[in-house]
This record gives structure tokens, sequence and C-alpha cells, in this order.
């Protein structure tokens, strides 16, 4: 037993010294493990971005949250039938692009610098009308450029001449020595990066007012309150054109163009988004989408605002006289009754607008939108009708015979007048048809502008009873309007993807001034129309 217990004795305390060894290496296990734990956080503030392999992408959303502020034409609310309906050009095209990527798009009103925060924390997705910047990229991905931008210094009309300068550094510096009151939009970064660092620098905070929107510095400008204000150029002139204060302002002759893009959130969305985001504005571009857009929502206002003008509201009110008095001189001629002279003096002048609206499905009818036309040639039959018979009373024999003899157009200056009728009444037409948004417009744009100039007066010729009628139906005139009708159509096509005001403005002076001239030489040369055999 001894020998045994000796023997075990033994043998366990030749283990002693590896129950020693053993703790101490459960001991160094333990702290490596507390050390590895207490290391994680380190490890992952340190350790960089990791790649789509090592972990999974954020899911593509299936809505995106958007917002929009008044932007007029790009993004403001329509009264259709009574309800306010959210449009615009900039709203239509995200719109279509949100189709096209198959996400919900979501777009309550919000300031522009309130969106701008929520792009940065991630409450919003999606931005349309956004300029690159470097601060801004740091929180939000940039698309590819959809449209361009021009930025002008709107002062009050006559002013300009008080700020010469010619570049963007000129400009500045002479806002500093004149103390120039600068009114923008908060958030807002314009096309010249030196602006926006005017803007933000703290030492012109007294000199740079701060609004909302174009349409508060357009009345603060207007209420003495700042000096001028940028702006896009094409949403000034709409703004001021709504509020009818289109000439108690002007445009400096300097401007700034940049690329306009979307911007994405880099907190909520992944740059798969920007990828499919990028690919929809190919998509819209390519099937006709975009332009179909733009005839829709920016060029009917843009053109509008040249229509609108004094100047071409002159012309208008030129040519509907002259169609009313060929329909005067007609009836003196042809001895008919009051009524019938009404009726002779309208359908030139309104006939071919009630057609092309009710052919184009447009509601209100143009007669019936705006009357003064039709109070203007109740005016003229009236008017012309005293003036023959004072005339005749008086014994101006020749007068009235001269009537008599060239009754089927009147004096010389009645085709003048007609002629400048042709000019507006056809680009009239071809307006229409944008704003009833058919497509394509190089078909109806010429269609409508024919329409508008000329059937009318082909109207009043088949009701006419005597033998002139069908040498009036064989002169040069609804040809004149078809074909500028269509180069002025291919234009607007054309200026689709620019939207540039002064060229639009020139293309509406060209295709009327080459309309009256073509008529004017049409009755010179004595053309007739085409003949069909």
């Amino acid at each position: 037993m001894r020998s045994l217990f000796s023997g075990i004795q033994q043998r366990a305390s030749s283990h002693q010294p590896l129950r020693r060894y053993q703790g101490y290496l459960i001991a160094a296990l333990v702290l490596a493990c507390f050390g590895w734990v207490a290391s994680l956080p380190v490890q992952a503030e340190g350790s960089p971005t990791p790649t789509p392999s090592q972990v999974r992408q954020r899911p593509e959303p299936r809505v995106l949250q958007g917002g929009w502020y008044p932007w007029d034409p790009y993004q403001y609310r329509q009264n259709i039938h009574g309800v306010e309906v959210l449009t615009g050009f900039d709203v239509e095209i995200e719109r279509a692009i949100a189709r096209v990527m198959r996400v919900e798009l979501l777009l309550p009103e919000i300031s522009w610098d309130s969106h701008l925060a929520g792009l940065a924390n991630g409450t919003r997705d999606i931005a349309a009308g956004a300029t690159y910047s470097r601060e801004r990229e740091q929180f939000a991905y940039f698309s590819k450029p959809y449209r361009r931008e021009t930025d002008v210094l709107i002062l009050l009309k006559g002013t300009s001449s008080k700020y010469p300068f010619n570049t963007p550094e000129q400009m500045l510096a002479l806002f500093r020595t004149q103390r120039f009151r600068l009114g923008v939009v908060t958030g807002f970064a314009y096309a010249d990066r030196r602006l926006n660092e005017y803007i933000e620098d703290p030492a012109n905070a007294a000199l740079v007012v701060k609004e909302e929107s174009d349409l508060a510095n357009l009345e603060n400008l207007l209420l003495g309150r700042i000096d001028g204000f940028l702006a896009d150029q094409i949403s000034a002139a709409t703004v001021a054109w709504r509020q009818q204060k289109s000439n108690f302002i002007e445009e400096h002759p300097e401007r700034f163009s940049t690329d306009i893009r979307f911007m994405l959130s880099r907190g909520s969305t992944s740059p798969d988004t920007l990828v499919h985001l990028n690919d929809a504005i190919d998509r819209i571009k390519s099937d006709g989408q975009f332009q179909r857009i733009a005839d829709t929502y920016a060029l009917p206002i843009l053109i509008h605002q040249t229509l609108d003008s004094d100047w071409f509201q002159f012309l208008v009110s030129i040519g509907t006289v002259s169609f009313a008095l060929s329909g005067v001189v007609l009836a003196y001629v042809g001895r008919f009754t009051l009524f019938e002279a009404m009726v002779l003096a309208s359908l030139p002048a309104v006939g071919g607008g009630v057609i092309r609206d009710l052919l184009f499905q447009r509601q209100p009818l143009g007669i019936v939108r705006d009357p003064r036309v039709l109070l203007m040639i109740i005016g003229t039959v009236i008017v012309g009708m005293l003036v023959i018979r004072i005339s005749s009373f008086a014994g101006a024999k020749q007068f009235t015979e001269s009537l008599r003899s060239r009754g089927h157009l009147g004096t010389g200056l009645i085709q003048i007048c007609d002629g400048m009728g042709l000019a507006s009444f056809m680009v009239i037409g071809v307006v229409v048809v944008l704003d009833t948004s058919v497509q394509p417009l190089w078909l109806w744009g010429p269609i409508s502008a024919g329409i508008t100039s000329s059937f009318g007066g082909m109207m009043r010729d088949l009701l006419r009873r005597d033998a002139l009628a069908p040498k009036l139906q064989q002169e040069l005139y609804p040809e004149i309007a078809v074909v500028w009708g269509l180069a002025f159509s291919l234009f607007l096509q054309w200026e689709a993807e620019r939207l540039q005001p002064p060229e639009i403005f020139i293309g509406v002076v060209i295709t009327m001034v080459g309309a009256f001239l073509t008529r004017m030489l049409a009755v010179f040369f004595r053309l007739k129309g085409w003949g069909y055999a």
C-alpha cells in the first residue's frame, strides 16, 4: 500500500509544474480575448469603406421622397377646372424619370433650403433643378445634366447703364464699391462659383437679402428694398410676366450659364440608383418624352411672354381690323345688310380660330376666352358703315366708287394690314398646338397656322354670291401660312432643349417678317396659289 500510495504521490508531484504553466496559458488567452473585443470599435472606425463584396448593398428604393417650391415655370401650381395641380417642366421631367425607374415619387411642398437639409440628413432622396457644387457633393450624388440654365441680374427698367461690368469679377467689385443690395434665393447655387462665394461670405451679409422665391425678390425690387436680384433667366421672365410687371424690369446684358442636374442623397440612395437615374434621363430623351414635356410646359410659357407683349398685340389688332375691313368693303360692294356685314367681317378674323379650337379640342374657345376680338370686329363694322354713309351723303363719290371697283381687296393699306394679320395669326396657330400638347409639332403646327390665318377668309368667300369669290380663292395665301408655320414649328422643336427667351423672340420676329414679306411679294407680282392640275 505504501508503495502504491507513494507511487501515486510521486506522479502527482511530477505534474505540478505542468498545472502551473497551464494556468498561465489560460490567463493569457483570456486577456487576449478581452483585448480583441475592446479593439473592435477602433478597427471599425479606422477601416476603409466596405466594398460591395464585403457587405450587402443598400436595396434600391421603391419610393423617392422629393419636394418642390414655387419656381415657375419649372415647379408651380396650375388651376385646372377649379383644381390646383402641381406641374411644371422639372416636375414633369422628374415624374417621367420615376416612371422609367418604376418608383413612386412624392413631391410635398418644401423650401429649397429645407430640401437641401433633407438631402444632407437622408430624409429626402431626390431634388430636381440642381447646380453642381463641391459642398453639395459631400452629401449628394449628381446626375448627368438634363438641361441648361442661364442666370441674369434683374434690375429696374432703365438702370442697367448704372452698372457697367462685363465679367463676374467686375460685377462683384461694383457690388462692394456701390454697396449694391443683392437679392437671392436661400440655398440657391448660381451658375458662377464666385457669385456663390460672395453670397456666403459673412462680410457681405449686410448687402445680401435672402428670400424663399424669385417672386419675393421681384416684390422687394419694385418696393426699393433691393437694387437687383439674381435669378434664372426663364424663371425671372415668367414671374414678371405672371405678375404683369415685365415693363418695370430689365435684364443686365451679362449672363452666366451652367448645367442643371438631379441630386440624390448619399444617405438614403446608392450609386446603383444614380446609374438608373442617368439611364432614365437618356431614355426619356431618346424616346421623345423630354421634347414633348418641353413643348408642353416650357416653350408655351416662353412664347406667350412674347405674344403678350404690346408690339405683338398691336399687330394682332391691326390684322383683326384689316380682316374685318375687308368684310366691310365686300358687304358694301354687295349691298349686304348690317347683319351680313357682321358675318363677312367676323369670318376672316375669328372663323379660322374657331375651327382650329374645335379641331384641337381647346377649351374654352379663343373667342370666348378673349371677347375683345369680337368687340373689335363689331366696332370696325359700325365705324366702317358710318364712314361710308357719311362719305355718300357728303358727295365723296370717288371714294365709294373706288371701293366698288376694287371691293375684293380694298385699298393698299388694307393689303398691308392683311399681311400683318396673316403673320400674327400664323404664329398664334402654331402656339395653340403647343398649348394643347398635340404631337408631332412639325405636322400639326403648319396645319394649325394655315387654318388660323386663312380658313375664315375661305369660308367668307364661299358664302359670297358674286363672281369675285373664285378669284379670291386662287390667291397665294394659305400656302404662305403653311410654309412659314412649318419653319416656325421646326425652329421650336430645335429650341426645345435650349429654352433661351432671346432666341425665341428672334424666331418669332423672323417668322412674322418672312410671312409678311412673302405675302407682299405675292400681292405685288400677283402670284396665284399652287394649282392641283
